[in-house]
């Protein structure tokens, strides 16, 4: 027979499952924040490949092959090189970038950027 404290019985199912509980939310709270952050990641590396705004137009010729995939990374690197690293590779890509900007709103229709 389980001990009793007080009106509450001690056996190994009382112990255990709130030990269980708190373990699974714990869980899914590290794995919400970790999936929340790479999908604003992915966002900004979207937005960055458009020119500071996400086009759905380009997004969809980059999902059909139409168009280049934004660099890919894996998510242990994201998570090791955080801001800092993605502030450091944004810095060294230098004017190529501008180019393919001014690419991409030429097919739209626009003048590059300054010519507004």
């Amino acid at each position: 027979m389980s001990p009793r404290v007080g009106n509450f019985n001690v056996n190994s199912r009382s112990v255990v499952a709130p030990i269980v509980a708190v373990t699974m939310a714990g869980l899914l709270f590290v794995y919400a924040r970790t999936f929340i952050q790479a999908a604003k990641r992915n966002a900004q590396r979207h937005r960055e490949a458009d020119g500071g705004q996400i086009s759905w137009l380009n997004e969809t010729q980059r999902r059909h092959g139409a168009l280049e995939r934004p660099e890919d990374q894996s998510t242990l690197k994201q998570l090791a090189l955080g801001a800092k690293g993605n502030v450091k590779a944004a810095s060294t890509e230098g004017e190529g970038r501008v180019e393919k900007e001014d690419a991409i709103r030429a097919r739209k229709g626009k003048p590059p950027r300054g010519e507004e």
